[in-house]
């Protein structure tokens, strides 16, 4: 058995927090699990996430240097590594920024426990001046405001990073030679419930991450647009975006739509849902909780002992699934009194939707609109699932829906995604700083199948889109 390297979270080391709070029994445990002799060292590592100052790159770079200055034994003889929350940004980006040549990344396993891939909704209330003064009062910390940035929905950063290893020469598995394995809740600790802020106890939720946040097997689609856009007119495209005020469909030949990035296309990366877990807490915490060590320990040693093998890591993943359905399977016979937590709504599965709008220059887009039209009267229209929409302020251009795609009903869970009507999705961008600038506006349509096979519960899909800006001739003339 290699090494474990034990990666935390975002406030994990705050004020006066021992390595015993951080990380619980979880490094007993494994010792346990696989004897003292087989484990050779458990290296639990502590990094600042509360100054200020500091971001997910300065971390990385510092795990980089205290791995070569220290620990240039894992670096030649590999690791696995077993992380918490924003832990998965920081070994992610490290492997990313610091693996230059992927053949020789030192990493087999990685266990993700509730790992923030694509955000936490904590992260934009932790950000707030409020909730900064009240912990430098409380706890005498900062809040760690750039790390919290790129903890936010829609994070540029956490997006890149998502997409670097899908990309070809990028991949995990084929490139790096490094397995990843996700494993998150659902529940909120009880003393939590009653707080009156929505991304405490959010549905399908772990109090801090959701599901489908966690989850690195993601959809992307990437649209761009089509070579003759260039030649539209700013007066005809103010008709155009009158025109979609007015109620009337957009024309949908000016963009390309490439949905070669579904997770269908891809190898499954195990993940499960397990039972009665959250994000923190004594009882039910993932890393540090008493009542589900029986659930967390066996799917964490199964991950850690798992041989760098396609066939082995496949059969991992079908594990993972029929871990996920028990789970479930349990839920469903949980009880709730008439005046407590609807405790299979909690479970309910949901969907998050990333769009990022950039123009053709990388830029993204400060003003525009989203609008779901959904077309004919049989079926769920995508609109009426949407619970929330969050827009980064930080990162110009992007917005994340979240879609409740399940509910329970006399004692099953019921898919509310499967008959899916077809729908329209309409975008446009406005700059209001300028009648000589004008964007293409954007309709993408997809039937019921194709909405369903770009929406998945407990994953997130992400919409890479490139809105045309053009100019008047008014901008530039040569005379």
């Amino acid at each position: 058995m290699k090494p474990i390297l034990f990666i935390h979270g975002y406030s994990s080391e705050g004020h006066g927090n021992t390595v015993e709070e951080i990380y619980g029994t979880l490094p007993d445990d494994l010792r346990r699990a696989f004897g003292n002799k087989k484990v050779l060292d458990l290296n639990l590592s502590r990094w600042i996430s509360l100054s200020d100052g500091v971001n997910l790159d300065d971390v990385s770079l510092a795990m980089d240097r205290a791995l070569r200055s220290r620990h240039k034994a894992l670096l030649r003889d590999g690791f696995h590594v077993v992380i918490h929350s924003t832990g998965a940004l920081v070994v992610r980006n490290w492997i990313r920024n610091h693996c230059l040549d992927p053949s020789t990344c030192p990493i087999d396993n990685i266990v993700h426990l509730a790992g923030a891939h694509f955000g936490s909704g904590l992260a934009h209330i932790g950000s707030g001046q409020f909730a900064r003064w009240a912990r430098l009062l409380a706890l005498h910390t900062r809040s760690g405001i750039q790390v919290l940035d790129e903890l936010m929905f829609g994070s540029w950063k956490s997006l890149d990073l998502a997409l670097h290893f899908i990309k070809p020469g990028g991949d995990m598995f084929d490139d790096y030679g490094v397995q990843e394995f996700c494993i998150i809740g659902s529940q909120t600790p009880k003393a939590l419930r009653h707080i009156p802020v929505r991304y405490i106890k959010e549905d399908s939720s772990d109090n801090t991450v959701r599901t489908s946040a966690g989850n690195l097997n993601f959809n992307y689609i990437s649209i761009t647009p089509k070579h003759d856009v260039d030649s539209l007119s700013v007066p005809r495209l103010k008709k155009l975006n009158e025109e979609r005020l007015e109620e009337k469909t957009l024309s949908g030949r000016y963009y390309a739509i490439d949905i070669s990035g579904l997770s269908r296309e891809r190898r499954r990366i195990p993940y499960t849902i397990a039972y009665e877990t959250a994000h923190f807490g004594e009882d039910i915490g993932i890393v540090i909780g008493s009542k589900n060590r029986k659930s967390i320990v066996p799917l964490v040693t199964t991950a850690l002992s798992t041989p760098v093998d396609d066939t082995a890591y496949a059969k991992v993943a079908d594990r993972f699934s029929a871990n996920t359905e028990k789970t479930f399977k349990r839920a469903a016979r949980l009880s709730s009194r008439l005046l407590e937590w609807n405790v299979q709504q909690q479970y309910e599965g949901h969907a998050q939707l990333i769009f990022r709008i950039r123009d053709q220059h990388g830029n993204g887009v400060r003003d525009f609109d989203i609008m779901f039209r959904s077309r004919g009267s049989k079926g769920t229209k995508l609109e009426k699932l949407i619970e929330d929409r969050r827009t980064n302020k930080n990162h110009a251009g992007t917005n994340t829906f979240y879609l409740r795609t399940q509910s329970f009903h006399r004692g099953n869970w019921k898919d509310l995604i499967g008959d899916l009507c077809p729908v329209d999705v309409e975008i446009t961008g406005t700059e209001t700083q300028s009648d000589e600038i004008a964007y293409v506006p954007l309709l993408m349509r997809f039937s019921g199948t194709q909405a369903r096979s770009v929406i998945n519960t407990f994953q997130t899909t992400i919409i890479d889109i490139e809105l045309a800006r053009l100019p008047t001739g008014s901008v530039f003339r040569i005379k």
